[in-house]
């Protein structure tokens, strides 16, 4: 393919898989971290551990400041969701009208913060189903398969879609082209919803909540108050469509979530976009959120502990 400048916003196991990815498939791939990730990783290969795929390492070019490169054909942006006003700004030196952005992030508002900042034109819809976690600073491992799905936000085909999925096809990269993405991105948040806050409370994998009958009927009302918010922004969903939602986590096992994954691990948990934005909307649209309310605040106290 031709030359493509790709910048991966964010070196941790999303941004590692993927932009390694990207990176052995001959592009022009440099990522961005903090100085002193940034100096660590400069000196040393990236590794991709996989359960479900081969190995592989690579190295990269790694910078804290993207104020001397060129501008950029692709961004992907890798951090947490709360970190996304910050980084968004951070961004303004490298994009062209072409640039085109992709939130492979959690949370409802990545494309909107994004949009606000740098342009709707540059940013398209995403949902990311990826499983893995560092195992160190320079090493991702993954335990299942992964796939990304986007689409315009207009939900309208375009040639950058078409563009977009040349370039992870060539780089082995699984994905889908959706035209309905802001069902997507709520459907995959309802699930995040949910299961991670759940998960985050009481220390449990997605098998263990699924296998506790006396806590399938708070899991479906979060799951039910989470529908109500989105049917007041205007997303329609069928009664399957979350059935559907439920019964495919049947086959996730022993899975941690990422925010059970963020507590053990030290880090602070993606709280406020997985919870506390869906509290925020259910309150501007007066709809009742009593389940979603009591696990938010419990987690909260739990947290301040640290």
């Amino acid at each position: 393919m031709e030359s493509i400048n790709i910048l991966v916003y964010g070196a941790g196991a999303v941004g590692i898989y993927f932009g390694g990815k990207l990176c052995q498939s001959g592009f022009n791939v440099v990522f961005v971290d903090t100085p002193e990730k940034a100096e660590l990783l400069n000196d040393s290969d990236m590794h991709i551990r996989s359960k479900v795929d081969k190995d592989s390492d690579f190295k990269a070019k790694v910078v804290a400041d993207v104020g001397e490169l060129p501008p950029q054909d692709l961004i992907l942006v890798c951090v947490k969701a709360f970190q996304t006003y910050e980084i968004a700004l951070n961004l303004l030196p490298v994009i062209k009208p072409s640039t085109l952005i992709l939130s492979l992030q959690n949370g409802l508002e990545n494309e909107k913060i994004l949009s606000d900042l740098l342009g709707e034109n540059l940013v398209m819809g995403a949902v990311l189903n990826f499983n893995g976690k560092l195992i160190d600073k320079s090493t991702v491992m993954q335990f299942a398969p992964g796939k990304v799905i986007f689409g315009e936000m207009d939900h309208q085909r375009s040639e950058r879609e078409e563009w977009l999925s040349k370039i992870f096809a060539h780089s082995d990269i699984n994905h889908t082209v959706s035209n309905e993405i802001t069902k997507n991105i709520w459907l995959k948040f309802i699930w995040n919803n949910a299961f991670n806050a759940i998960s985050a409370l009481t220390h449990t994998t997605v098998g263990q909540i699924l296998e506790s009958e006396a806590i399938q009927p708070s899991l479906r009302q979060m799951m039910e108050e989470a529908q109500l918010v989105a049917q007041a922004e205007g997303v329609e969903f069928s009664k399957q469509n979350i059935e559907d939602l439920y019964n495919e986590n049947h086959d996730y096992g022993d899975v941690k979530t990422p925010m059970l994954k963020d507590i053990e691990s030290g880090v602070v948990p993606e709280l406020e976009p997985l919870v506390g934005t869906l509290i925020q909307k259910a309150k501007q649209y007066d709809i009742s959120a009593p389940v979603n309310k009591t696990i938010y605040n419990l987690i909260r106290l739990s947290l301040s502990k640290y």
